[in-house]
Protein backbone atom coordinates (compact mmCIF):
# COMPACT_ATOMS: atom_id res chain seq x y z
CA UNK A 1 0.00 0.00 0.00
CA UNK A 2 1.04 3.33 -0.86
CA UNK A 3 2.06 5.52 2.07
CA UNK A 4 1.50 9.08 2.01
CA UNK A 5 0.61 10.99 5.18
CA UNK A 6 3.78 9.99 6.59
CA UNK A 7 6.29 11.01 3.79
CA UNK A 8 4.53 13.98 4.11
CA UNK A 9 5.17 14.64 8.03
CA UNK A 10 8.54 13.66 7.86
CA UNK A 11 9.59 15.78 4.37
CA UNK A 12 8.29 18.29 6.89
CA UNK A 13 10.47 17.44 9.55
CA UNK A 14 13.68 17.66 7.66
CA UNK A 15 12.91 20.74 5.95
CA UNK A 16 12.57 21.86 9.83
CA UNK A 17 16.02 20.59 10.48
CA UNK A 18 17.06 22.23 6.83
CA UNK A 19 16.11 25.47 8.42
CA UNK A 20 17.35 25.16 11.78
CA UNK A 21 20.60 24.43 9.66
CA UNK A 22 20.03 27.63 7.45
CA UNK A 23 19.84 29.89 10.78
CA UNK A 24 22.51 28.68 12.06
CA UNK A 25 25.03 28.90 8.65
CA UNK A 26 23.61 31.45 7.03
CA UNK A 27 23.70 34.88 7.22
CA UNK A 28 20.88 36.56 5.55
CA UNK A 29 17.28 38.03 6.59
CA UNK A 30 14.83 36.23 8.02
CA UNK A 31 12.13 36.30 4.88
CA UNK A 32 14.79 34.79 2.62
CA UNK A 33 15.65 32.15 5.06
CA UNK A 34 12.38 31.17 5.79
CA UNK A 35 11.68 30.82 2.08
CA UNK A 36 14.45 28.56 1.02
CA UNK A 37 13.34 26.29 3.91
CA UNK A 38 9.81 25.97 2.46
CA UNK A 39 11.52 25.86 -1.21
CA UNK A 40 13.59 23.15 0.05
CA UNK A 41 10.91 21.24 1.98
CA UNK A 42 8.98 20.20 -1.38
CA UNK A 43 11.75 18.02 -2.54
CA UNK A 44 12.06 17.01 0.98
CA UNK A 45 8.57 15.80 1.17
CA UNK A 46 9.21 13.97 -2.37
CA UNK A 47 12.31 12.48 -1.74
CA UNK A 48 10.91 11.44 1.23
CA UNK A 49 7.40 10.08 -0.32
CA UNK A 50 10.46 7.65 -2.77
CA UNK A 51 11.69 6.23 0.77
CA UNK A 52 8.68 5.10 2.40
CA UNK A 53 7.11 3.80 -0.99
CA UNK A 54 10.92 2.32 -2.02
CA UNK A 55 9.48 -1.35 -2.47
CA UNK A 56 7.35 0.51 -5.42
CA UNK A 57 10.43 1.66 -7.09
CA UNK A 58 13.03 -1.11 -6.79
CA UNK A 59 10.33 -4.08 -7.66
CA UNK A 60 9.21 -2.82 -10.56
CA UNK A 61 11.34 -5.23 -12.84
CA UNK A 62 12.44 -2.45 -15.18
CA UNK A 63 15.83 -1.49 -13.40
CA UNK A 64 18.63 -2.96 -13.51
CA UNK A 65 19.98 -5.49 -10.54
CA UNK A 66 22.09 -2.74 -8.58
CA UNK A 67 18.85 -0.44 -8.39
CA UNK A 68 16.48 -2.94 -7.09
CA UNK A 69 19.19 -2.80 -4.15
CA UNK A 70 17.17 -0.94 -1.38
CA UNK A 71 19.67 -0.05 0.51
CA UNK A 72 21.59 1.07 -2.29
CA UNK A 73 18.51 2.95 -3.66
CA UNK A 74 18.15 4.73 -0.12
CA UNK A 75 22.07 5.41 -0.04
CA UNK A 76 22.09 7.29 -3.67
CA UNK A 77 18.45 9.04 -2.73
CA UNK A 78 20.26 10.23 0.72
CA UNK A 79 23.21 11.87 -1.31
CA UNK A 80 20.38 13.23 -4.13
CA UNK A 81 18.57 15.36 -0.93
CA UNK A 82 21.71 16.39 0.65
CA UNK A 83 22.85 17.45 -2.96
CA UNK A 84 19.61 19.39 -3.77
CA UNK A 85 19.46 21.06 -0.12
CA UNK A 86 22.90 21.99 -0.64
CA UNK A 87 22.50 23.12 -4.53
CA UNK A 88 19.30 25.29 -2.46
CA UNK A 89 21.13 27.02 -0.27
CA UNK A 90 24.03 27.87 -2.91
CA UNK A 91 21.48 29.91 -4.79
CA UNK A 92 20.39 31.79 -1.31
CA UNK A 93 19.99 35.35 -2.47
CA UNK A 94 21.40 38.19 -0.05
CA UNK A 95 23.60 36.73 1.73
CA UNK A 96 27.46 37.21 2.79
CA UNK A 97 29.56 36.71 -0.37
CA UNK A 98 29.23 34.67 -3.20
CA UNK A 99 28.02 30.91 -3.09
CA UNK A 100 26.88 28.82 -0.32
CA UNK A 101 27.10 29.20 3.21
CA UNK A 102 25.43 25.97 4.24
CA UNK A 103 28.29 23.11 5.33
CA UNK A 104 28.36 19.71 3.64
CA UNK A 105 27.77 18.33 6.65
CA UNK A 106 24.52 19.72 7.66
CA UNK A 107 23.01 18.47 4.37
CA UNK A 108 24.19 14.82 4.51
CA UNK A 109 22.78 14.89 7.57
CA UNK A 110 18.98 16.18 6.33
CA UNK A 111 20.02 13.30 3.55
CA UNK A 112 20.10 10.85 5.58
CA UNK A 113 17.03 11.89 7.68
CA UNK A 114 15.20 11.86 3.94
CA UNK A 115 16.30 8.10 3.57
CA UNK A 116 16.14 7.00 7.02
CA UNK A 117 12.92 8.55 7.41
CA UNK A 118 10.87 4.79 6.97
CA UNK A 119 13.10 3.93 10.24
CA UNK A 120 12.52 6.38 12.43
CA UNK A 121 8.89 6.93 11.67
CA UNK A 122 7.83 4.04 13.94
CA UNK A 123 9.09 6.36 16.80
CA UNK A 124 7.46 9.38 15.83
CA UNK A 125 3.94 7.90 14.83
CA UNK A 126 2.93 7.08 18.88
CA UNK A 127 2.98 10.48 19.69
CA UNK A 128 0.91 11.91 16.65
CA UNK A 129 -2.42 12.77 18.05
CA UNK A 130 -4.02 10.81 14.79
Amino acid sequence: MVEIIPPIIMGVIAGGVDLGFMIKDLSGDAKTTIAHGVGAMIPLIGLSFIAFNIEIATNSGYLPSFFQNQIAVLIILALIAAAIVHGKSAVFAKSRGPGTHETWIHSIIVGVIVAASPLIWPFIEGYLPF
